[in-house]
């Protein structure tokens, strides 16, 4: 095996191998912007190439086999019908162990060489995942082995790599082994992904004693017929799980583990907590990242053995790069090397609207495209402008997702004009059940072109052949390495492609948008990825000093620190106030004490002037301790929760949260307020509020927020510094103002609203007990004040079917003090109106079955 190693190495190094690559990428350069290429590869060339590829596979060195197999992805383009071609494919995607591709390369051919099928059959018996047909690659398989030997472990791998799958197939393991003994969390970043986790878990595990949740409530109906859970939780919902009496958790799979590092997201620091709550309950913690050459440091973060640790760089699909600059009218390809091939690309417009129709339609025919567009406003207008002029796509299930958008949206949304068309646009401020159909669409094929934000780096799985990216940035954030290959990794679908294309397109000369070729390509030129840090353990920015004037309510070490850089660091005071509280043995603490000079007599003053129980502490440390102390210190004086539900209580809830939060001075600065100048949004919040916390539909609560414009006179901003006198007769205030409302709900109402009430609540109680309180955080959560409709979500039903299951199917459920106990399925299935709700059947079959 040595030898092999060796002859890999050599031929690495091979300025012949070199040669042919650069030839062979070239040609399928020119061949994928449909120009000719007079440079094909003769015979004794296609000869060589498919030797190298066969000695590059049989290494151990991944630089190798990943070269063996970009070999045979650009060459499958070519000489895909060749047996030849065939059998070295054969070869090659067995010695790596890729059998999802080896289908696909083959295309069913039965390949006679017994090294090959000796080698198969090892590893089908093998490298077979736990409860399923599919085979492991050899990497896959190597973290399976690795995940089954550990009591904790970090992980990572391409985008393209599988995790989920490995992840899956560890559950199951674990459930068979354990005889389906313990309690699992699987741990995402944001509510978008919930539905979709949990629908694949649905599908993967079988086991009868296991239910799914997603929420931290477990029904009585399920503990009283002794199920084991698998929880699919964000930071938020599992801090809520771990704050109460619940079942214990005895694994949590951390999903997208780089969220918890990130300098930019100011839910990091909740990541942080939670996990830091489960390892206090000796939970095994399990990390799972893309692109993330020094996994190990999130054991570290938590004080766990850096050795249980793998990072993983073999490719299961290869990508091919391009940079279109329509701007200064150049066409580059990058090869393997870091080379530029230069492309005769001729298509340039002076519009850049027309300039992207034609890269879409050159280089994207006939098959699937993402377009990544940074911004809201550019994916929805990219989006429009691309559909202008195209033929209308019949297809009943785009009529369904049509018609559903005009019910449950608005019948002038934008987002229809797209679908005539066979188009959709993507973003977090979509609906749920939007973005779900949307997704399935795409996956289904009758979608073909989608317009995004990053919605997608959040772990939304909608791989694509080409990913046209239009921008070089997150926000106003440039790409870091790390994210970058998180959103080109898309490229290429297992088992459907070999190969992806990542196409960044300059379609304008503006900040962000590729305006500064030579810095900006960096990161798409240069294929290595850079160690990251966690702020926590580098003390960047004086990071440890900074949270010391939080906790002391001094002015920060620098004047322009940002608000998102001020929240986070006044969440990990709190956070580390906690830690002080409860004497946890923490990176935070012991860093602190470290790194301030002041550290200690900062803890030990800090300890002595909390009033706050730890236990309401826990769940808030997003909010500052300096008003919960003095909420407290109010005592009875402090105003009651009101006890009905109707504008006006709404409206005098926002009041009470804005003056002892003080939300003029905390929450009116950032890319986001919550307020601006004074309370004039709060009567906006109140109708909101309003309407959502009592039941109504989307599209009722979109009339009432448009009536309320209207009415009152308010001004819509079209950007961040363009307002205008709202127009309800103007199609494009209109679905300004429906994005406005659907992202209020989510991420105002439900995260950051739904927080201040559930501190001021927990304060209340402690101040006066009174079991009766009206709980407007649960409302908040799950938009309803009707009991049944709170327990009918906590059982796995989204919101409008709960609700329809309350108002139209509640008698085949037996309910004992607003407590369903159990339900009939199969009578539930066979009355239901299949016909006038034919989308809520299907999605109650989904959830039942």
């Amino acid at each position: 095996m040595s030898f092999l190693n060796e002859l890999a190495n050599k031929a690495l190094k091979d300025p012949y191998l070199e040669s042919l690559i650069y030839k062979l990428e070239k040609f399928y350069g020119y061949h994928f912007i449909n120009s000719f290429c007079n440079e094909s590869l003769n015979e004794k060339e296609y000869s060589d190439l498919l030797r190298f590829g066969d000695i590059l596979c049989r290494s151990k060195n991944t630089e190798a086999r990943n070269l063996s197999y970009k070999i045979i992805s650009l060459l499958y383009n070519f000489y895909k019908g060749d047996k030849f071609f065939k059998l070295h494919a054969a070869t090659v995607m067995v010695k790596l162990g890729n059998f999802p591709s080896l289908q696909l390369a083959v295309n069913s051919e039965q390949i006679n060489l017994d090294e090959v099928k000796i080698e198969s059959i090892i590893k089908e018996t093998y490298q077979i995942a736990p409860g399923s047909n599919n085979i492991f690659t050899d990497a896959q398989y190597k973290v399976f082995e690795e995940l089954k030997d550990s009591n904790h472990f970090s992980f990572s791998g391409p985008t393209s790599f599988g995790k989920s799958f490995i992840i899956e197939s560890f559950i199951k393991y674990l459930i068979k082994e354990r005889n389906a003994s313990d309690n699992i969390v699987i741990l995402v970043p944001t509510r978008a992904l919930i539905n979709q986790v949990t629908k694949k878990l649905k599908q993967e595990i079988v086991e009868p004693k296991y239910k799914i949740l997603s929420h931290p409530t477990v029904p009585l109906l399920y503990k009283n017929k002794g199920y084991k859970y698998i929880f699919v939780f964000t930071p938020e919902r599992l801090i809520s799980y771990l704050s109460n009496d619940n079942p214990a958790i005895n694994y949590v799979f951390v999903d997208e583990a780089q969220k918890l590092i990130s300098e930019n997201d100011s839910r990091a620091p909740l990541f942080y907590h939670a996990l830091m709550l489960a390892k206090r309950k000796s939970v095994n913690l399990y990390f799972s990242s893309p692109n993330i050459i020094n996994s190990d440091i999130f054991l570290q973060l938590f004080g766990n053995s850096v050795e249980e640790t793998l990072s993983v760089t073999e490719n299961s699909v290869a990508q091919n790069r391009f940079f279109i600059d329509c701007i200064d009218k150049k066409a580059i390809m990058f090869t393997e090397n870091g080379k530029e091939i230069a492309l005769p690309y001729k298509k340039y417009f002076a519009n850049e609207h027309v300039n992207l129709k034609n890269a879409i339609m050159t280089l994207g025919k006939g098959v699937q495209n993402i377009i990544y567009c940074n911004t809201v406003d550019d994916t929805i207008n990219y989006a429009l402008k691309f559909a202008d002029n195209l033929d209308d796509k019949i297809d009943p299930r785009l009529s369904s997702l049509i018609e559903l958008v005009e019910s449950t949206m608005h019948e002038e949304y934008y987002l229809n004009d797209c679908l005539q068309k066979g188009i959709a646009f993507h973003f977090g401020g979509l609906p749920q059940r939007i973005r779900e159909k949307i997704e399935f669409l795409f996956r289904e094929k009758v979608i073909d072109n989608i317009f995004c934000t990053s919605t997608l780096l959040e772990g939304v799985n909608l791989p694509a052949k080409n990913i046209f990216i239009l921008s070089n940035a997150i926000g106003l954030k440039s790409f870091s390495d790390v994210d970058f290959w998180n959103l080109a990794g898309r490229a290429g679908r297992l088992t459907k492609d070999l190969s992806g294309n990542i196409i960044c397109l300059r379609v304008i000369n503006k900040k962000n948008r590729w305006n500064k070729p030579d810095k900006d390509l960096n990161v798409v030129r240069v294929k290595e990825i850079s160690k990251v840090e966690s702020i926590l353990m580098t003390n960047k920015a004086k990071f440890y000093t900074n949270i010391g004037k939080s906790i002391e309510g001094k002015h920060f070490t620098r004047k322009n620190i940002s608000d998102n850089e001020k929240k986070m660091l006044d969440s990990y005071a709190n956070i580390l106030a906690y830690h002080s509280l409860t004497k946890t043995d923490s990176i935070l603490r012991s860093k602190f004490i470290d790194y301030n000079q002041e550290g200690t007599s900062i803890l030990h003053k800090l300890d002595s002037n909390i009033e706050v129980p730890k236990e309401i502490l826990a769940q808030s440390t997003n909010i500052k301790l300096i008003y919960q102390n003095n909420i407290l210190t109010l005592g009875k004086m402090l105003p009651k929760v009101p006890e009905e539900v109707d504008y006006k209580s709404c409206l005098a809830m926002l009041n009470i949260l804005y003056d002892y939060y003080n939300w003029k001075g905390e929450e009116s600065g950032g890319r986001k307020p919550l307020v601006k100048d004074d309370k004039s949004i709060l009567t906006y919040y109140a109708v909101l509020m309003n309407s959502w916390i009592n039941s109504k539909p989307l599209n009722v609560i979109i009339k009432d927020v448009i009536k309320y414009y209207t009415s009152n006179r308010r001004v819509i901003f079209l950007s961040s510094d363009q307002a205008v006198l709202f127009n309800p007769k103007n199609r494009f205030h209109i679905n300004k103002l429906v994005n406005t409302i659907v992202s209020d709900i989510e991420n105002v109402l439900r995260f950051r609203i739904k927080n201040y009430v559930s501190n001021y609540i927990l304060l209340r109680s402690e101040i006066e007990d009174d079991s009766s309180v009206a709980d407007w955080s649960e409302y908040l959560e799950y938009g309803t004040t009707d009991k049944i409709i709170i327990e009918l979500q906590n059982l796995g039903f989204p919101r409008h079917l709960a609700t329809l299951l309350k108002n139209k199917y509640i008698h085949f459920f037996i309910i004992e003090n607003n407590i369903i106990t159990d339900f009939n399925e199969e009578k539930l299935k066979n009355a239901f109106d299949k016909e006038k709700y034919n989308e809520e059947f299907i999605e109650l079959l989904e959830i039942l079955d």
